[in-house]
């Protein structure tokens, strides 16, 4: 099978940034399946994450959440944070399995409140509580960090959702004696926002760019239009889209980041990459 080559939005849009974000996500898959292999400690003590001895970033600790809403109700480690010089790096890695999406589709939305913004919209129930149990984590980390200039927000899948509802966090909170410059990079993320919400966002000051394959159902939960018996509920996604087409023969496939998203970036020329025989189940391949 062949694809059409990938558009590019203009600059200051950078595949070489994209690729690099994802190949971070990448190492915090890593990371959660050295957790899963040392029978998921149940504390962050209790983990012991050896990120590639030949990486040139310097890795904070493992930073853990859960969410009573979205079924994680024990402790995991979900972000990483990184830095590389003159540049720091939030990084949030995806749901284990496509089960978990049956939950992550939940539709409730709730205001988006945290320290320093508010009355801006509304935002994805789930995604946020899952997100508000690893913030204070996320930005102690990120505070310890010096002479930063640009920060690096991403993820894939559920972490996508987790990269965009910490944008106005970040923003707001980190670094509060300046303002470095803001790309999120996400990948396959679900819709998370409101209109109000998702404006609040692409009339900021980040640039927001989300990677898309056009074959994957994930981007397309929650529906834009949810009709409930006494209320109508609006999502939106955000950002400039990049998108791409790469039919693998199933879901997982699809929506999988190492084999159709990383491999897109990676190939823009050719995004399908080579179909493999389709496996069964609905576990993700990273």
């Amino acid at each position: 099978m062949s694809s059409k080559p990938m558009y590019f939005p203009p600059v200051p849009f950078d595949l070489a940034e994209a690729v690099e974000c994802s190949d971070l996500v990448d190492m915090a898959y890593g990371m959660y399946y050295q957790w899963v292999q040392q029978d998921k400690p149940h504390t962050p003590l209790d983990l012991h994450w050896q990120p590639p001895r030949d990486s040139p970033y310097r890795f904070g600790e493992p930073i853990w959440g859960n969410s009573e809403v979205l079924l994680f109700r024990d402790w995991e480690p979900f972000a990483v944070v990184a830095q590389q010089n003159d540049k720091a790096y939030a990084i949030f890695r995806g749901t284990e399995t496509l089960e978990d999406w049956y939950n992550d589709a939940e539709i409730k939305q709730v205001s988006y409140e945290v320290p320093h913004v508010s009355n801006v919209g509304l935002v994805h129930e789930g995604f946020f509580d899952l997100y508000k149990s690893l913030r204070r984590a996320l930005l102690s980390q990120l505070n310890s960090l010096e002479g930063i200039r640009t920060l690096y927000i991403t993820g894939h899948s559920l972490g996508a959702a987790l990269a965009m509802v910490s944008t106005p966090d970040l923003m707001a909170n980190a670094w509060t004696q300046h303002t470095p410059n803001v790309f999120q990079y996400n990948l396959a993320g679900p819709r998370a926002c409101d209109p109000k919400l998702a404006t609040f966002l692409n009339t900021g000051l980040a640039h927001i760019y989300r990677i898309v394959n056009s074959c994957d159902l994930v981007p397309e939960v929650p529906p834009s239009v949810y009709l409930g018996f006494t209320e109508k509920v609006l999502y939106e996604h955000v950002g400039y889209p990049v998108t791409f087409t790469a039919q693998y023969g199933d879901v997982p496939g699809n929506h999988a980041h190492h084999t159709s998203y990383n491999y897109a970036l990676k190939n823009p020329q050719q995004p399908q990459g080579p179909v493999k025989t389709s496996h069964r189940g609905c576990r993700l391949r990273h």
